[in-house]
């Protein structure tokens, strides 16, 4: 019967937590498909789970000006598109209502001011990083990760947008990741399925104890 029990606790645990694990991830964007060639960049309406909210559209980079991120693949976005009258952004609408985990890469295009670099990060109408993520390009890209924790409900829309001078040459974005985490009572049912098992173990332990003395 114990031992039974031991195997039900360490199997409701492990299930637990691989579908917390499994669950946690609710968009990641790396901007790696379609493949564009080297030196070749394309604007679009849609790409990786982001969809065109105002100006040309989402203009994807392959080393067209600067580098990707080391951990970037080979692409990234720029915002502020080419061909368009206005600068540009892109929204995500999340489908998931709870507590998530935003983490991006931002770079400065090389060789270009502040002034035309910035971008802004809002959830609706929502500040999420109250003022504007800019910096002065140098003669390379030079990649800096942000995070952000929120609420969302399902229908909200995250938009990121070029808030700098309306040139086609703004900041550029790669690896955008959202996560959620994890409901406290999600976590309470694991810490119980873990002590659960830990309490079998022991009993199990102290049983194959009291037979080696006899």
């Amino acid at each position: 019967m114990r031992t039974r029990l031991f195997a039900a606790a360490i199997l409701a645990t492990s299930l637990l937590a691989a579908n917390t694990a499994s669950a946690t991830v609710i968009l990641a964007s790396t901007f790696e498909n379609p493949q564009l060639c080297r030196g070749c960049w394309q604007v679009f309406q849609s790409a990786d789970g982001w969809t065109k909210l105002s100006g040309a559209g989402i203009e994807i980079q392959n080393h067209a000006a600067g580098n990707p991120a080391a951990n970037g693949g080979n692409q990234f976005v720029e915002l502020d598109s080419h061909f368009a009258g206005s600068n540009s952004s892109m929204f995500y609408q999340f489908n998931y209502t709870g507590a998530v985990t935003l983490d991006f890469l931002y770079s400065p295009r090389p060789n270009i001011p502040n002034t035309s670099n910035g971008i802004t990060v809002f959830l609706d109408n929502v500040d999420l990083m109250p003022g504007v993520i800019t910096g002065a390009g140098g003669p390379t890209t030079s990649w800096t990760q942000h995070t952000r924790n929120f609420n969302v409900v399902a229908g909200q829309r995250l938009i990121f947008s070029a808030a700098g001078t309306q040139d086609t040459l703004g900041g550029y974005l790669d690896n955008i990741n959202i996560t959620a985490v994890p409901e406290p009572g999600a976590w309470a049912l694991m810490i119980g399925g873990f002590g659960l098992a830990g309490a079998a173990l022991r009993r199990r332990r102290a049983v194959v104890a009291r037979v080696s003395i006899r």
